[in-house]
């Protein structure tokens, strides 16, 4: 009987190592594509990030344009009926 489980034993062991020794090559081969996720990430977040502050500059400079265009028509507007009246 002991040597049963003695037998039992030792097959567990070996499925365990042989399991773990899977595993460890399943991490070397997973490894380097999590860093490759995680450097693609970080540079896709740096590119969102520059979007973000182009289309904050892109709204100030259409804003400005419409003040000024504005301002514009108002001075034309203005001028013309001092200048005529």
């Amino acid at each position: 009987m002991s040597q049963e489980t003695t037998f039992q034993q030792a097959v567990t062991v070996a499925d365990h190592e042989k399991r773990l020794q899977e595993l460890e090559k399943d991490v070397s081969t997973i490894k380097p594509i999590v860093y490759n996720t995680v450097s693609s990430v970080k540079q896709i977040e740096k590119s969102v990030e520059k979007m973000e502050q182009n289309s904050d500059k892109i709204t100030g400079y259409f804003l400005a344009a419409v003040i000024r265009g504005v301002v514009g028509v108002l001075f034309i507007a203005l001028q013309n009926s001092l200048f005529r009246g």
